[in-house]
């Protein structure tokens, strides 16, 4: 459980190592994850792990990506929701969505959610 106290310091935190994240958008993120199930020290290695990867636009993904986590606590981790497109694999990180993306067939904007190419698509 994260307390308002921990939440303030790390949405500050973040916000030093990534700028662009805002320290309120930080606060809510944290706020609506406050029940999560691993302990404070974990979230904040998972936090700064993802702050520090440039590839990762927002922070909502320190919740979802489980390769910012230590090995300790990936066990206990909430299962990452799964691509609705592609069975067996996690919606945050698709290799099938992206390997549609390389081939022209889906726009990146729709890596992990349900994509039907328009009907005149190909032809």
């Amino acid at each position: 459980m994260i307390t308002e106290n921990q939440a303030k310091a790390l949405a500050s935190l973040l916000h030093e190592i990534r700028p662009r994240w805002s320290a309120p958008a930080m606060l809510k993120l944290l706020e609506k994850n406050a029940q999560h199930p691993a302990p404070f020290a974990d979230i904040t290695v998972a936090a700064v792990n993802a702050a520090r990867d440039h590839k990762i636009e927002t922070p909502g993904a320190i919740f979802i990506d489980q390769r910012f986590w230590p090995d300790t606590i990936k066990a206990v981790l909430p299962k990452p929701p799964p691509c609705p497109d592609h069975i067996g694999k996690d919606a945050h990180n698709c290799a099938s969505c992206w390997a549609d993306v390389k081939a022209g067939d889906r726009p990146q904007t729709h890596i992990g959610t349900h994509y039907e190419a328009p009907a005149n698509a190909g032809a």
